[in-house]
Parts: structure tokens; C-alpha cells; sequence
């Protein structure tokens, strides 16, 4: 924290200025402070600072009611702060096709309270008057860290847990919960969200139950400390129910397949297996929604991948299907069958209307449009489909129809010929494209104007990027071959390339190319 600036405050009454000592002054040179700063000043005039007691009170409500803010829903966050260890904050996984078991954001704990509420009133009423009250004269964080709201949250939590036990109660709950859940949704720009369930109820019944096991955890920071967390509430619980929950909330959190290996390995069970097989789909549904907003113009919810790249959602999205066999989930099972339909979802997408939109861009290409975006996502495809074949799943060796070959070829006369200054740049990214493409443009000798091309490259000094380099060195390497070759003669643009190739210390030396000529 930095260093509070007390010197800075008149803290003796009798030291202030009447123009300053009224609470709006004191409040303008108490705004500039950071809210631990506030909280650090609050205990220096509580403990008698100030030695007028009417200023001590006032001053000391002017920065609780700063640190406090407009906060008012004291019972619903007492409530709520059960769920805080295992509770998602991001939205991501609220769009999933497939919900992961033990899912608990922050708006489906919103939504629960809301639809518990008119069976709590009374007691609600009560903590919401209390914790009121005690926030008029101290800051709300030291009351909700007292002992007297760990007891109303106690209280809440055995109402709730009475309430969601009683019969018929199930069905009523549920819908008030989606109802005011879609508003929260709303709110928050979420659409398409898949409705809380029954089996969601169970879940937040088994939470509220497990709850004190995880009460004040700190979410674990790598895969030993989880592990140990785990274990250590297993133990505590006796069974293993209250672990494996708060190991699935760390699952849907980090939505880490290595982690969540190593925790089925602690608690090998059927919900860790079922969280692994969900988020295969979810894994390979971001990719496929990402893949149809870059290529196919269908935009993805922002929330669904936060800005990630497709390279990233494809490792993601192998890392999961890679990991289910750790799961104990054979090929052939139900549950291979689900992530299997998921893989074949992208799959399909890609041969089906991917590459028939790319290979349309690739055949309309021009020498006025730049190839690099193409270059990229040819790359990314022929790594995609590497992948595939690698794993023993369908893949087509070459996507790419040789007319795209031979376009890229005609597009590579065409730029050298117009003599643009940045035609090698133009040719190299076009060499750089057809070679992923699988079909290599021809260098040859006899190709003046590529020797023209690159001589003038060699001889304008520029640094050269990695196309262009490899452009020149393959282009160098068939003219150091045609001198070779031709003991009587070589055209002047031939001798002049090799020439400047000398000067840049590219290919062998002249005297060793008359050598081997001779």
C-alpha cells in the first residue's frame, strides 16, 4: 500500500481552518485517497485522532459512507458469498451447447436468491435491517468478515437448504429462477443461454450443503496446490462430494485439461469424467464459431472466446480430445460417441465450407490484394487437418484444387512483369502461398525479369524479410546451377545476379562458381 499522506490531513480540531472544516472540505481532501488509504485513516480516527469527539463521529460516518458506497443488497451478498470459491465470473462457458456439471456463475447465484427470496423474507429482512445498521457506524467489509455474519449466513444457508427440501418446491423455484435469470442475462448481453435444470437445482442444493468446506478457500494457483486443496477437503468432509464439487468449480474455471486429469486422478468418478467430456464440446464449439466468424461472416457472441485467437481455441480443442482416454473414456463408448460428434461438428464445417470460401478467395486473388491473410489461413488449415490425420480421423491430404496451382503461378509472372517496387515482396508472399497450397512455383534461369528482380533487392540494400530471403536464396541457387552449366556463355542479368549475390554474401563465391564452370 502506498504511504498514506496523514501529515497532509489536520487531524487536531483545534489546528483547522474554519474555511476547511466543514465535512464537504474534509470529503474533497479525503476523494484523492485509495480505498486502503480510507480504511487505514477510519482506524486512526476511531482510535482517537481526533480530539473532538462531534468531529470524530462526523468524520468517521463521512468515510464509511466512501467506503461503503451505494451498496444496499446486504443479505443477498451474505448469501451469495457462499459460492464465492467456486463461482464463475466470466461469461464464456454461460454459452455452452453442452453445460459442464457443477456450474455456478454469478448470475445463476443472483437468479437462486432471487427465486429463494419470498421464502425468506423474514429472515432476509432481519440480516438486511442488522447488517444496515452496523454499516451506518463501520465499513461494510469488517461487518460481512464479522462473526455475527458468519452467523446470519449460516442461518441463511440452513433456510435455503429447508426450502429447496420441501415437496413441490422444486418445480416453482426453477421457473422463477430462469425468469429473473433472463433478465440478469439481458443485462449482461448474454442471449442464447441455455436454462437452469433440474439438474442445476441439484447442484445449488449440494453446494449450499457442501458450502462450509470451501468457506474462505483461495483459489489454488498451480496443479499441486489444487491437488492438496482437494484432498484437504475431502478429508475434512469425510466423502468425497464437497472435493469433487469444488474440483469441478476449478475445472470451469481454468478450463485446464492437464489440471483436471490430475484431479480425476485424486477423485477418479463419473462427474469429472462427464465435466471432460463437456468441455470437449465447448472446446470445439469455440473453434467452429470461430472459424464461421473469420471465414464465414456468422459472428460468435465476444463473450465466447474473449478475443483468443484460433490458434489458441485449436490447441485448446486438441489438448481435450487428447486427454479423454486419461478420463477412462474408450473409443466406442457413449461418451466418445458426444465428443466424437463434436470433432466431426468443426470437421465437417471445415472441408464442407471453409476451404470452398477460401479456395474462392485463393482462385480470385489479383495482384492488387495482398496474399498474407490467405497465407495464414491455408497455414492454419493444412495444420488442422495434419492434426487430424495424426490422430487416425478422416482428413483429405490436399484440400486445394490444382487450379489454385496454377493461378498462383499466372499471379507470379504477372507481378514481376508489371515492375512494381514492391514486386518481390509480392512474389515471395505469392512463393510463400503456393507452396502451403502444395503446388511450389517454378524458379528458373531464364526468367530475366525475376533476375532483374532480385539483383536490384541485392544491390538496394534493404533488409529482407524471411519470404523475401528465401525467394532470393532459391533464385541465387538456379543461377549459381545455370553458370554451372553453361561453360560458353550466360546471359548478363545471370552474371549481374550473382554478382550482387557475392556482395550480399549470399551463394558461393564467383571464383569458385568459374571453377566448378571450368
Amino acid at each position: 500500500m502506498a504511504a498514506l499522506p496523514i501529515r497532509s490531513i489536520p487531524l487536531q480540531a483545534g489546528d483547522i481552518d474554519p474555511a476547511v472544516s466543514s465535512l464537504e472540505k474534509v470529503k474533497a481532501i479525503l476523494a484523492p485517497l485509495d480505498r486502503a488509504q480510507k480504511s487505514k485513516l477510519f482506524e486512526l480516527v476511531q482510535a482517537g485522532h481526533l480530539e473532538d469527539d462531534q468531529m470524530t463521529v462526523e468524520v468517521g460516518r463521512l468515510i464509511v459512507a466512501m467506503l461503503n458506497g451505494p451498496r444496499t443488497e446486504h443479505a443477498r451478498r451474505i448469501w451469495t458469498g457462499w459460492f464465492d470459491p467456486v463461482m464463475l465470473r466470466t461469461d464464456a462457458l454461460m454459452l455452452a451447447e453442452a453445460r459442464p456439471p457443477g456450474c455456478m456463475h454469478v448470475v445463476d447465484a443472483s437468479a437462486w436468491w432471487f427465486a429463494l427470496l419470498p421464502h425468506l423474507r423474514e429472515l432476509a429482512g432481519r440480516v438486511q435491517s442488522d447488517v444496515a445498521g452496523r454499516a451506518s457506524e463501520h465499513p461494510l467489509d469488517a461487518v460481512l468478515a464479522s462473526s455475527a455474519a458468519a452467523d446470519w449466513a449460516e442461518e441463511l444457508r440452513i433456510r435455503s437448504l429447508e426450502v429447496l427440501r420441501q415437496r413441490g418446491a422444486a418445480g416453482p423455484l426453477l421457473a422463477t429462477a430462469n425468469a429473473e435469470r433472463a433478465t440478469l442475462l439481458r443485462k449482461r448481453g448474454l442471449a442464447g443461454v441455455i436454462p437452469l435444470s433440474m439438474a442445476d437445482l441439484t447442484v445449488l442444493d449440494a453446494m449450499l450443503e457442501h458450502a462450509p468446506l470451501w468457506k474462505g478457500a483461495v483459489r489454488p494457483r498451480d496443479t499441486i496446490a489444487t491437488l492438496h486443496t482437494v484432498s484437504g477437503m475431502v478429508e475434512r468432509g469425510g466423502l468425497p462430494d464437497g472435493g469433487l464439487l469444488y474440483a469441478l468449480s476449478l475445472i470451469n474455471a481454468s478450463r485446464d485439461p492437464d489440471q483436471a486429469l490430475a484431479l480425476f486422478g485424486l477423485l477418479p468418478s463419473a462427474p469429472l469424467a462427464d465435466a471432460a467430456v463437456a468441455h470437449v464440446q465447448f472446446a470445439w464449439q469455440c473453434l467452429r464459431q470461430k472459424l464461421e466468424s473469420l471465414h464465414l461472416g456468422r459472428p460468435a457472441p465476444p463473450q465466447l472466446t474473449a478475443g483468443e485467437a484460433v490458434d489458441r481455441l485449436l490447441e485448446r480443442a486438441f489438448r481435450w480430445y487428447d486427454a479423454l482416454q486419461g478420463f477412462g473414456i474408450e473409443r466406442g463408448s457413449r461418451n466418445w460417441a458426444v465428443a466424437s460428434a463434436a470433432v466431426g461438428r468443426v470437421t465437417g464445417l471445415v472441408e464442407a465450407e471453409v476451404v470452398p470460401v477460401l479456395s474462392h478467395r485463393l482462385l480470385t486473388l489479383n495482384t492488387a490484394t495482398s496474399a498474407v491473410p490467405l497465407i495464414d489461413a491455408v497455414r492454419f488449415i493444412n495444420g488442422f487437418n495434419h492434426r487430424l490425420r495424426r490422430r487416425g480421423i478422416a482428413a483429405s491430404s490436399n484440400p486445394w484444387l490444382p487450379a489454385i496451382g496454377d493461378h498462383l503461378a499466372g499471379l507470379f509472372r504477372q507481378t514481376g512483369v508489371y515492375g512494381r517496387d514492391d514486386a518481390l515482396t509480392g512474389m515471395a508472399r505469392l512463393c510463400e502461398l503456393a507452396e502451403e497450397a502444395g503446388y511450389p512455383l517454378e524458379v528458373t534461369a531464364i526468367d530475366k525479369t525475376l533476375l532483374a528482380i532480385v539483383e536490384h533487392a541485392l544491390r538496394d540494400g534493404r533488409e529482407l524479410d524471411a519470404g523475401e530471403s528465401r525467394l532470393i536464396e532459391r533464385v541465387v541457387t538456379v543461377a549459381t546451377e545455370e553458370r554451372r552449366k553453361c561453360r560458353w556463355w550466360v546471359s548478363g542479368e545471370l552474371l549481374g545476379l550473382l554478382d550482387a549475390a557475392q556482395q550480399r554474401g549470399i551463394g558461393p563465391s564467383s571464383g569458385k562458381a568459374d571453377a566448378a564452370a571450368g
